[in-house]
């Protein structure tokens, strides 16, 4: 018994003097090399518990095995965009067999949230050369509000990796938080079965929320016919034919999949023949003080059914008394959960009918307010370029943050990630951000084609890393222009792919890219021994770190040595793709106390969270941490923990 008591002292004495030793060697200036050891908590009937994670290492040997990715399991998507807490999730795979061979599979899907394994299901599958199935799996979700989680799918032959693939899933209460905007503008005459066609497209890239951009009768009156007898058709503005039943079945398939439906419309316009529905000049805005020159947005070279629409004063109360009345009367008949409110930006100098000049910028909050408050609904405006969106964000009870930029106001990637970091800061995260930026907008008006991969998936990048999304996807494709039915680009195969990568990623990590919690740290950080940029600039990474909660460091790198230059719009699509960079050596700079680290991107291994090795030391300038970086392609999030 005496042995076992001097043995026991004695190896506590050991373990003691080994942490004296590594905490001296850390604070003399040395470097302790580290493994991430990575937990996963298995799931059995919701009971959590922690086991080692003994098979990371075999999981991310094995991805590097995969040739080419989606060569078996071809598509991978949930039943809904997003999903409420203790909710049900579908997870359905299109699986194929593109061999000769027969394929005894055996199909595992685990819901992660980094690295911790919420639940896992497998399925056998036995695929004949040529065959294709579907393969769908069910998982009971957490309780927890406004969070992302990570979809892997693995698809093995015995004991070979066939495929991986990956998807994600949000669970919030409402889209508020973490909005994910598309647009719709085609509303004729179709069936159900083809309404539902448009919108699986846009659940598979997980949106819930849903802009009708210009699919009323008119904008001084959206309701075609009346409350009580509706019209069945009627035209748009660009005379396009718009069916109540189809925007009634995508307003209600939208439901289905959790997606918000919002009707847009401009905060003060009018048709040329206004006076016939009540509608008075004394309410307008005029370009001089006697009222003999009203301000208009001049459609006349369009041959649409209004040549202007004519502009009044959102202040006005007559004015809002009408705007008020007729989309009470819109919703009556189409059950819309919100309005995207437009403006047109500054219009110069402005008077009302007294002679008053008026301040363009401050007219919006009292409309606003009346609207979300008297109609108990949604309000989602858009103060183009920032013109008003201060006066918004001190008085308005707005949803979420909404923004069109343009290149003569915000030009650089970097000028994005500002006015992100500008909206961020008001919201403290409790509201998410939506920028409205269309991409290759020359390009579109001169030569056409397809849309530059590259181009996009810098924008892409800086938008997300910043906190923010893009509203870009729609029935017709995908935005370059600032008139959604219009004319567009088109998405090549490989951009097809990529975007799906992307807002499955914005989805997975959506607590580490946007919500409360962050707060931006200016820290230096090295690859390869050089200093990382604090802009955006050709030739250079570009980092930035946001602290999450003070108990994790984020730090995201893009890739702009190879670009030819910073401007988001790419006008003419002329961005180039960056080159791969692989085994970097990164040195960061800490201010935690760094226990594992972890790399994921929508450029690699398909955006599934991956641990490093790291060491931590300490120099003159403070502590730091040592990893090598796996892959750096557009955009790589590292997350200190």
């Amino acid at each position: 018994m005496k042995k076992i008591k001097y043995f026991l002292i004695l190896s506590l004495l050991l373990v003691a003097v080994l942490v004296v030793g590594c905490k001296k060697n850390l604070n003399e200036g040395g470097t302790e090399g580290m493994k991430s050891d990575g937990l996963v908590y298995e799931v059995d009937d919701k009971n959590v518990g922690n086991t080692e994670n003994t098979n990371a290492t075999d999981t991310k040997t094995e991805l590097e095995t995969i040739p080419v990715y989606g060569e078996y399991i071809s598509d991978i998507y949930t039943n809904k965009s997003a999903y409420m807490p203790g909710e049900t999730v579908k997870v359905i795979l299109h699986i194929k067999n593109p061999n000769n061979d027969i394929v005894n599979g055996l199909v595992r899907v685990t819901v992660k949230h980094l690295n911790q394994s919420i639940d896992e299901q497998q399925n056998e599958v036995v695929l004949n050369s040529g065959e294709e199935k579907d393969v769908e799996l069910v998982f009971a979700m957490p309780d927890e509000d406004f969070k992302g989680y990570a979809v892997e799918a693995y698809l093995y032959d015995d004991e070979t990796l066939l495929d991986a693939e990956m998807t994600a899933i949000d669970v919030s209460s409402d889209w508020y938080m973490f909005p994910r905007y598309g647009y719709l503008t085609n509303m004729e005459v179709r069936t159900e079965e083809k309404s539902r066609e448009v919108l699986l497209r846009l659940l598979k890239h997980h949106i819930n929320g849903l802009f009708y951009y210009d699919v009323i009768d008119r904008h001084d009156k959206p309701l075609a016919g009346t409350v009580e007898t509706p019209e069945e058709k009627w035209n748009t503005l660009a005379w396009k034919q718009a069916s109540q039943k189809t925007v009634l079945d995508m307003i209600e398939i939208g439901h289905e999949y959790n997606m918000n439906s919002f009707i847009y419309n401009l905060i003060f316009g009018a048709y040329d023949n206004f006076e016939d529905l009540g509608v008075k000049k004394e309410w307008g805005l005029f370009k001089d003080a006697k009222h003999a020159n009203q301000d208009n947005h001049d459609l006349s070279g369009l041959h649409w059914e209004t040549k202007r629409l004519w502009l009044f004063n959102p202040a006005n109360k007559d004015w809002q008394d009408h705007y008020l009345k007729v989309h009470k009367e819109l919703f009556e008949v189409f059950p819309y959960d919100g309005i995207q409110v437009d403006s047109l930006g500054s219009r110069g100098n402005l008077y009302d009918y007294d002679g008053n000049q008026v301040k363009l910028n401050e007219t919006y909050a009292s409309l606003l307010n009346r609207l979300s408050g008297e109609l108990n609904t949604k309000v989602l405006f858009n103060p183009v370029s920032g013109y008003g969106m201060s006066q918004q964000l001190k008085e308005v009870a707005y949803d979420i943050l909404y923004m069109e930029v343009w290149p003569g106001d915000h030009d650089t990637y970097a000028s994005l990630k500002i006015a992100l970091d500008n909206l961020y800061r008001s919201t403290k995260g409790q509201r998410g951000s939506v920028i409205a930026a269309y991409m290759n907008y020359e390009k579109r008006k001169s030569s056409g084609g397809s849309f530059n991969t590259a181009g996009v998936n810098y924008t892409n990048a800086v938008l997300l890393a910043s906190g923010g999304s893009h509203l870009e996807l729609g029935d017709t494709g995908m935005l370059s222009g600032e008139y959604y039915p219009g004319s567009t680009l088109q998405v090549n195969d490989e951009l097809a792919g990529d975007l799906r990568n992307y807002y499955s990623f914005m989805v997975a990590y959506e607590n580490l890219l946007r919500g409360p919690g962050l707060e931006e740290k200016v820290v230096k950080t090295y690859v390869d021994d050089t200093l990382t940029s604090y802009n955006s600039e050709v030739g250079k990474i570009w980092s930035f770190t946001k602290i999450k909660d003070q108990s994790m460091e984020i730090i995201h790198l893009i890739n702009f040595i190879k670009a030819s230059h910073v401007a988001w719009v790419d006008e003419m699509g002329t961005q180039t793709a960056p080159e791969v960079l692989t085994g970097r050596k990164v040195k960061h700079y800490v201010s935690i106390e760094p226990t594992q680290v972890g790399v994921a991107s929508p450029d690699y291994k398909q955006g599934v969270f991956e641990l490093v090795d790291f060491e931590v030391g300490n120099d003159e300038a403070g502590k730091y941490v040592l990893f090598e970086l796996p892959s750096l392609e557009y955009w790589t999030m590292v997350i200190i923990q």
